[in-house]
């Protein structure tokens, strides 16, 4: 629900709804109306921004990253006011209370995992680090807020979403200690591949999100596809091989397999993926096609890892 809800903080251009963090315009429950704010309200927390953003570029200066640091300094958006939008700002103030959900409930999960850490360790460390990773990535979110969205940043807050899911999914898998049987080499081959050929989708569709973002203001379809070469034409060249494989993967699974819903949920999201992707370029569709492209995105993902951990002692099938 959270890569759900981010991907309409996205599609609707709210990732800005509340220029401050954690509050919401110096509130905990975001004002409504901007008769509630005060008249200087857009200088003032652009200053507070730049001034936690030199905090976090003196950051990086200190562990090496003194180029990254200059680029962020030296970027335009940084200078950019917010005026208030009632709805990006309760959008983007709905995503922090679900985050801040899901933190809560990661943080029970590691708790009850502290017993698992004699007998079962895995379970134990894959949680751990997954707590870890959102624990971080609630850090960087306040990064992206505090930077303006700056580029690069907004692709690493979304990438390390996908890795903190991915660590709760192989304690679950050592949790439940269900050995799945009759997984032969091709299975395993082909699922692989999905796997790694969805991931690279991911980086590109977070590259592709914010080249997007830049050329919003160019005219055409045509001029936005060229404006975003070719970045762009190998994210939906790739999207056409997970299809196709993923198909294929549907295809080669015996009906009988424990996993043949989950590999028949690929296959149709893939077929999504591929009718709500150049929607985007629309802009009576733009919104509504991002929103559904990057959830099913996630989905895919999210899916084709879970099929991929089953293969963990399963039972070899020549």
């Amino acid at each position: 629900m959270l890569f759900v809800i981010g991907g309409l903080v996205r599609s609707t251009g709210s990732g800005m709804g509340c220029p401050d963090w954690p509050k919401c315009f110096g509130e905990y429950i975001p004002p409504l109306s901007e008769s509630d704010l005060p008249g200087n309200y857009e200088e003032f927390f652009k200053d507070q921004r730049i001034t936690k953003t030199e905090r976090f570029t003196a950051l990086l200066d200190i562990i090496g990253l003194e180029k990254r640091a200059q680029e962020i300094r030296e970027d335009s958006q940084l200078q950019e006011t917010h005026q208030f939008n009632v709805v990006k700002a309760y959008v983007e103030y709905i995503n922090r209370l679900w985050g801040a959900l899901t933190g809560i409930i990661v943080f029970i999960c590691f708790l009850l995992s502290i017993k698992y850490i004699r007998n079962n360790p895995k379970i134990f460390w894959f949680t751990l680090i997954g707590f870890v990773f959102v624990f971080l990535n609630a850090l960087l979110g306040a990064v992206v807020v505090h930077s303006n969205l700056i580029g690069g940043i907004v692709t690493l807050h979304f990438i390390a979403a996908f890795a903190s899911i991915s660590f709760f999914i192989l304690a679950r898998r050592y949790a439940i200690g269900k050995d799945y049987t009759h997984i032969d080499q091709t299975t395993k081959r082909i699922g692989i591949l999905v796997l790694i050929l969805s991931t690279v989708q991911v980086v590109l569709g977070a590259e592709v999100r914010e080249l997007y973002d830049m050329v919003v203001p160019i005219a055409t379809p045509a001029q936005r596809i060229d404006a975003m070469y070719p970045t762009f034409q190998w994210h939906a060249i790739l999207g056409a091989f997970v299809l196709m494989i993923g198909i294929y993967q549907y295809i080669k699974l015996p009906k009988s397999s424990e996993l043949n819903t989950y590999v028949k949920w690929v296959m149709l999201l893939s077929i999504g993926q591929m009718v709500w992707g150049p929607l985007a370029l629309l802009e009576f569709s733009a919104s509504i096609s991002k929103l559904f492209h990057i959830s099913l995105g996630a989905g895919i993902f999210i899916l084709q890892f879970y099929i991929c951990s089953t293969f963990i002692n399963a039972t070899k099938e020549h």
